[in-house]
């Protein structure tokens, strides 16, 4: 796969802003419900994701942070909605 010149600019330059966007796959144990599902777009909200796709049993979200998310505090907090995280897989 070709990288873009001006995305390998910037992931070589030292000044460069190092925020990007990350996307991320998770997959949760059970369906959830409408009201679960509004308190994730909530909580991802709040954790600094962009919500891409959500549904019953699944979201890709996109991360800006300049490092890895905190996924053990994101897990317990989805874990107190009754809807707990199974997997969450890193896309390229």
């Amino acid at each position: 796969m070709h990288t873009p010149s001006f995305l390998y600019a910037m992931h070589n330059d030292p000044t460069a802003n190092n925020t990007q966007l990350v996307r991320h796959e998770l997959q949760f144990a059970s369906e959830a419900t409408n009201e679960q599902l509004v308190a994730a777009r909530e909580l991802f909200a709040q954790h600094g994701f962009l919500v891409d796709n959500l549904a019953p049993q699944e979201a890709v979200v996109a991360s800006v942070h300049g490092t890895d998310p905190d996924w053990q505090l994101i897990k317990e907090a989805f874990q107190q909605l009754n809807w707990p995280i199974t997997h969450v897989t890193t896309a390229e």
